[in-house]
Formats: structure tokens, C-alpha cells, sequence
């Protein structure tokens, strides 16, 4: 959600704070070729091709018109939380937040986090700020529930920490939500198809909702460069973080290289979940260039990845807009709210130009406080319809 500005020493501590994930060291890279364009969603291609072809700002104008079509609310949740963030004493009278308090709290929003933003030595502005959302949640009265995962842990590391935390979650409620940021969607559907699916039928139809906020979806192109090219700077970037003892960092950037999707899991997924409604917050580059106008990390090294990827398209600086919604082969209800900005969320803008989080953030600064992500959580709960509780 938020990555501090670097120093160019290291350049390569964005890749500690970018919610990314994956390799097991420098040696055995695959070529760059094998990999990039696999698993890619429809949609994702038809905006690599046109980027390819006619550049950045054709692609950008494809994709959020494409997006608009791929919207299962048809635009409805956009325009509900475009009036709840605008009035911050809005509640729609058939919203979550209206629910009777004895529903609330037996509707659980679990938080599951991505990697630890930042330095290790620095403040952790993203989990921070998905502290704060927990905080508001809780006030609002629904059972919230902010899971611990490695900040630094691989995606199936991670996913087994959830599967344990979830598990008791789903015994105590109604109806359950998951909301996860960034590199959290490898580890929230990595739990999906696995230890997800060994939990009870009773317990899968209480899944309402998984709340992707500019999440991991398709993977990430700026870490499949980082691990799969050859160029000197992505293969220097391998040498320093293993020689630093920084192994840890390249062995996430792998996983969230790839798409999360196993083999045959994605078409099951309405059959395991039969009441869930995917929500996806997808940010497109805000510049007319097609590219983000906020710092976010290093924009030498973003240009290096743009001018060299094997496939590329328009990102909100660390993920491909086209790859922060489902695949075409995930047959699931999916409500999309396109934004305008960078991989910081908060910061960003709905279509119609507000503000995401007017009241908490501050246009010429980029680091999200505490108070952010409650802002965001309280718009979505007093937007979200109830219906989503079938």
C-alpha cells in the first residue's frame, strides 16, 4: 500500500517493500522467455499486445474500458463507495454497516497482510495502515480478526499460518470476508486451493467475500524480471541481495513472480465457495504517459523494467493493471472498482477524480498513516450491500 522513498544505497531495498515474493537463490534462472507470458489472462494479453504495438496510453484507455465491461456490479459498488467516502457519515441503509449489531458480529473481516514494507530497520507503513483498518472495523462492530503471517515468509508459509488462523474464524461466524493487500493475494489464494479446501462445506458457503486491494492476482512483472532476467542490473540486483544475506527477499520475489492459480483449482473455486463474491480495487497508472506520476521506489529501475520485460503493460508500479483482477479461468462473481494511481491505493483517485481517502491522505505526500486504512475499511463496510450475505 505504501513504500518509502530509497536511496539509490541500496536501489534494491524496494524489493523488501513491495509486497512481493520469491526465488531460492541466483542460480538456475529460467529464461525469461519460459515464463513471462505464461498463465496470462485474456485480458492481460490483449493489453501486453496493445502496449507492444501502440504504446502505454492506448493500453491504459483499452484496459479500463475493459475493465468497465468485466464488472459483475456494473459500476453499482464503484458509485456506492464513491458517496460513503465523499460522506463519511453515510451509512446506505442497505449496506454492511447497517446490519443489526448482533449480525456485525458474527460477520468476520479477516485482514491478512502482504510483505513487510520498508526497511527491517524502519516503520512497517502498510501493516500500520492495515492495523488501522482492523481497528475501524472492530469499532464498527463486526469480528475482525488481523491475521499474522512472515512478513518476509514464503507464499506457502504463509498460507499454512492462515489455514490455522481461518479454521477458528469460520467456527465462530456467519459469514466471513477476507481482505488482503498486495503480495496477500498470493498467500490468500494459495490458502484458497489448498488448505481452504479441506475446510468443511458448512464453513466454505460462509466465505462471502475476498477484498483484493491492488493484489497480486497474476502475478508481477517487476519481480519476474528481477528473477528471470538476464540484463546486468536484474542479475546484479540477484548477486547483492544473496552476497548482503538477503536470500530471504529473493526466495518471495519468485512465488509472486507467477501466477498464483494451480492447474485445474481455478474453475473449482465457485464450487468450493458457492456464496463468494470476488471485490477487486485495481490501480491504473494515473499519468497520461500511461505511467504512475508518485515516486513509489526507484523510477530508474521501473523504466529499466518497462524497456526491457518480455512482456509489458500498463502497472501501478510493481503490478500489471490487467494482472490485479481474476483470470478468465476463475468462474466467480467479480465486482471491480477501477482507480486512478500507484501501488499505494489510499493515495490514488476513483474515476469520477475523488479522492480514495480524502480525509487521511495528503496528495503531495506519499507515506499512509495509521488512520488511512480505517478510512478506506469504514467507506467499503458502509458501501459493501448486504446481499453479498445471501
Amino acid at each position: 500500500m505504501r513504500f518509502p522513498r530509497l536511496r539509490w544505497r541500496p536501489v534494491f531495498a524496494f524489493l523488501l517493500s513491495a509486497g512481493l515474493a520469491g526465488l531460492a537463490g541466483c542460480a538456475g534462472v529460467p529464461s525469461e522467455a519460459s515464463r513471462t507470458t505464461e498463465a496470462a489472462s485474456a485480458l492481460l494479453g490483449e493489453v501486453r499486445e496493445i502496449t507492444s504495438r501502440e504504446g502505454l496510453p492506448e493500453a491504459k484507455s483499452h484496459l479500463v474500458a475493459r475493465l468497465a465491461e468485466r464488472d459483475d456490479s456494473d459500476g453499482a459498488l464503484e458509485r456506492r463507495v464513491i458517496r460513503t467516502t465523499a460522506d463519511p457519515d453515510l451509512v446506505l441503509p442497505d449496506s454492511l454497516a447497517a446490519l443489526p449489531y448482533s449480525r456485525r458480529q458474527r460477520t468476520a473481516l479477516a485482514i491478512i497482510p502482504g510483505t513487510r514494507a520498508g526497511n527491517q530497520n524502519g516503520r512497517d507503513h502498510t501493516r500500520e495502515c492495515l492495523a488501522g483498518a482492523a481497528a475501524q472495523s472492530l469499532e464498527m462492530g463486526f469480528a475482525t480478526h488481523f491475521l499474522q503471517t512472515e512478513a518476509r515468509g514464503t507464499i506457502a508459509q504463509n498460507a499454512g499460518l492462515v489455514a490455522r488462523q481461518m479454521r477458528g474464524i469460520f467456527e465462530e461466524s456467519d459469514a466471513v470476508m477476507i481482505l488482503m493487500l498486495s503480495k496477500g493475494a498470493h498467500d490468500v489464494i494459495h490458502y484458497l486451493q489448498r488448505g481452504g479446501a479441506d475446510l468443511p462445506a458448512a464453513h466454505r458457503r460462509k466465505l462471502v467475500a475476498v477484498i483484493s486491494l491492488a493484489g497480486t492476482l497474476q502475478g508481477s512483472v517487476v519481480a519476474d524480471w528481477i528473477v528471470t532476467s538476464e540484463r546486468p542490473l536484474a542479475a546484479s540486483t540477484r548477486a547483492w541481495l544473496t552476497l548482503s544475506g538477503q536470500a530471504d527477499a529473493i526466495e518471495m520475489l519468485h512465488s509472486i513472480a507467477e501466477s498464483p492459480w494451480e492447474e485445474g483449482a481455478a474453475s473449482r473455486m465457485a464450487l468450493l465457495y458457492p456464496h463468494l463474491t470476488w471485490v477487486s480495487i485495481a490501480m491504473v497508472p494515473d499519468g497520461s504517459d500511461g505511467r504512475i506520476r508518485e515516486r513509489l521506489w526507484s523510477p530508474f529501475l521501473r523504466l529499466r523494467v518497462e524497456k526491457t520485460a518480455v512482456a509489458y503493460s500498463p502497472t501501478d508500479g510493481l503490478v500489471e493493471s490487467g494482472a490485479s483482477v481474476l483470470p478468465e479461468t476463475v468462474p466467480l462473481p467479480e465486482w471491480i472498482v477501477t482507480a486512478y494511481g500507484s501501488h499505494a491505493m489510499p493515495n490514488g483517485t476513483y474515476r469520477d477524480g475523488s479522492r480514495i481517502a480524502p480525509q487521511t491522505t495528503d496528495p503531495a505526500r506519499e507515506k499512509l498513516k495509521p488512520e488511512t486504512g480505517g478510512e478506506v475499511i469504514s467507506a467499503y463496510l458502509r458501501a459493501l450491500p448486504q446481499s453479498l450475505l445471501h
